[in-house]
C-alpha cells in the first residue's frame, strides 16, 4: 500500500462482509429472481392475450344464432334444474311425513288390533248386555203405557170429584212422545169430542191444574211440600168447597197457602179447612218497608188478622 494513501472509507471486517454479500446477491440469487419474474411476466401476458382473444371471438360469436339459442337452452335447463332441486326437496319433505304418518297408522292398527282381541274374549258378555239392554227397554216401555194410563185415570178421577159438573169429562188421554221430553193431555166429553181448554171457565181451568198436580204428585211416589198462591181466587162456591174438602188435604202430607184473607179466602172456606190446619202465620207489614212473620193459632187467624189490620 503506497505511503501516501488515504482511505475516504475504512469498513470494518464486518461491514466488509455485509458488502460483500450484497454484491454477490446482485450478482447470483437477484440475477436468478429477475429472470423468474420476467418469465412470469412473459408468460401472464401471453396468457392475457389468449383471453383477449377468446374472448373478442366470443364477443364475436355473441350474434351468432346457434349460439344464442345455446344460451337459451342453457339458461332454460338451469330453470328447470332449479325447478327439479325444488320439488325433489318437497317430496322429501313429504316422504318423511308419509313415513311418520305410516308410523301413527300402524301404532293405532296395533291398538285397534288389541281392541278387536279384547271384544272377541268379551262376545259373550256383549250378548248377554245386548239381551238385558233389549228387556229393559221393553221394560221401559209398559212400564210408561202403564204410568200413562194410571196418569189418565188419576186425572180423571180428580176432575170428577173436584167438578161440581158430573159427567162433564169422560175421558183424558196423555200423549208422550218418543224422546219422553213432551206430554199432551187432551180431554173428551160424553160424546168422546175433544174439549178445547181454552173454552173451560176460569174456575174449570183451576180445577184442571189442581186435578193434574194431583195426579202427578201420586204418580211420582215421591213425598214434597207443596206450595200454592192464591189458592181459592178462580173458584165458585161450589168448586171452592170440593178444593177445600177433597184437594187440599189429600195432595200432599205438607200443603202450605198464600191466601188474601177475605179477598182469596173467606171466613166460611176457612173454617172449612181449619181442621186440617197445622200452623198458621200472619205477614204483617208493620212500614212501608217492612214487614214480619206472626204466629197465630190456627183457631183464632181470622180473628188476628181482623186484630192487626182493624181500620
Amino acid at each position: 500500500m503506497p505511503s501516501n494513501f488515504e482511505a475516504l472509507h475504512d469498513f470494518s471486517d464486518a461491514e466488509t462482509n455485509e458488502l460483500n454479500g450484497l454484491v454477490n446477491n446482485l450478482k447470483h440469487t437477484f440475477k436468478e429472481v429477475f429472470t423468474r419474474l420476467n418469465d412470469d411476466y412473459s408468460r401472464s401476458k401471453n396468457q392475457l392475450d389468449s383471453i383477449r382473444r377468446k374472448k373478442n371471438d366470443a364477443e364475436k360469436n355473441a350474434e351468432d344464432e346457434y349460439i344464442s339459442n345455446l344460451r337459451n337452452e342453457k339458461e332454460r335447463l338451469d330453470k328447470r334444474v332449479l325447478s327439479i332441486e325444488t320439488e325433489i326437496y318437497e317430496l322429501s319433505e313429504k316422504k318423511g311425513g308419509l313415513i311418520n304418518e305410516r308410523k301413527r297408522l300402524k301404532q293405532r292398527q296395533e291398538e285397534l288390533r288389541k281392541k278387536i282381541d279384547d271384544s272377541r274374549k268379551y262376545s259373550s258378555k256383549e250378548e248377554k248386555a245386548q239381551e238385558l239392554i233389549t228387556k229393559l227397554r221393553t221394560f221401559i216401555k209398559s212400564l210408561k203405557e202403564e204410568k200413562k194410563m194410571s196418569l189418565e185415570q188419576g186425572i180423571l178421577n180428580e176432575l170428577n170429584t173436584l167438578m161440581h159438573k158430573k159427567g162433564f169429562i169422560k175421558k183424558v188421554a196423555v200423549d208422550i212422545n218418543q224422546s219422553g221430553d213432551d206430554v199432551d193431555i187432551n180431554l173428551f166429553n160424553s160424546r168422546n169430542e175433544k174439549i178445547d181448554k181454552g173454552s173451560l171457565s176460569m174456575g174449570e181451568r183451576q180445577m184442571y191444574a189442581s186435578a193434574l198436580l194431583k195426579a202427578l204428585v201420586d204418580e211420582s211416589d215421591i213425598e214434597f211440600p207443596v206450595f200454592i198462591d192464591s189458592p181459592m181466587q178462580k173458584f165458585d162456591r161450589d168448586h171452592a168447597e170440593n178444593v177445600i174438602k177433597e184437594f187440599y188435604p189429600n195432595v200432599s202430607k205438607q200443603v202450605v197457602l198464600f191466601p188474601l184473607i177475605h179477598k182469596e179466602l173467606t171466613e166460611s172456606e176457612f173454617n172449612l179447612l181449619k181442621p186440617k190446619i197445622s200452623k198458621a202465620y200472619l205477614i204483617h207489614n208493620f212500614s212501608l218497608d217492612a214487614s214480619k212473620f206472626v204466629e197465630s193459632v190456627p183457631d183464632q187467624l181470622i180473628k188476628t188478622y181482623n186484630e192487626l189490620y182493624a181500620d
